[in-house]
């Protein structure tokens, strides 16, 4: 993707869709946040959950008005990054406060387990896409959404059970 590209065939139905992971990567930081209370991680979530709203809004602006806001595509590459470092550094931070034989019994019980392998597949996917797939495409992107949607509606699963 470049700047001087906009996309043609992205409809209102794909950028829309791609609020669900947005959507329940949120929710799973809900969850988080009760169990792990930190501002730090509260940031670098709010930062996360602002990189894929943004990218939500792009891909509208390329439906509705045929533009292409290039500040609003590439600023996911920064801000969500930035996010996720904030968050390992609230839990490297706040380590003392985490029972790891715990966390580690938690996320491999049953069936909690299942959903976690789900999702960081899909997460190993998303990666691959990332350099293998064109991001102007819109088979592409379906692919993308459908893979990430998946793996956060499965990360989400997986930590309801948890509780």
């Amino acid at each position: 993707m470049t700047k001087e590209i906009v996309p043609e065939d992205f409809t209102l139905f794909l950028a829309l869709t791609d609020a669900i992971p947005v959507i329940f990567f949120g929710a799973s930081c809900v969850v988080i946040g009760t169990i792990f209370s930190s501002r730090l991680f509260l940031l670098g979530a709010v930062l996360c959950l602002l990189g894929g709203s943004g990218k939500v809004l792009w891909k509208i602006i390329v439906v509705v008005k045929k533009k292409n806001i290039w500040p609003l595509f590439i600023q996911m590459r920064i801000v969500m990054p930035l996010g996720f470092a904030l968050m390992l550094c609230s839990l490297l931070l706040c380590r003392s406060r985490l029972v790891f034989p715990d966390i580690l019994a938690a996320v491999t019980s049953q069936p909690s387990l299942w959903f976690f392998l789900i999702g960081i597949a899909g997460m190993i996917l998303m990666g691959v896409f990332a350099v293998k797939l064109d991001s102007s495409d819109v088979k592409s992107n379906w692919a993308e959404q459908f893979t990430n949607g998946v793996s956060q509606i499965s990360f989400f699963i997986g930590l309801l059970f948890l509780l």
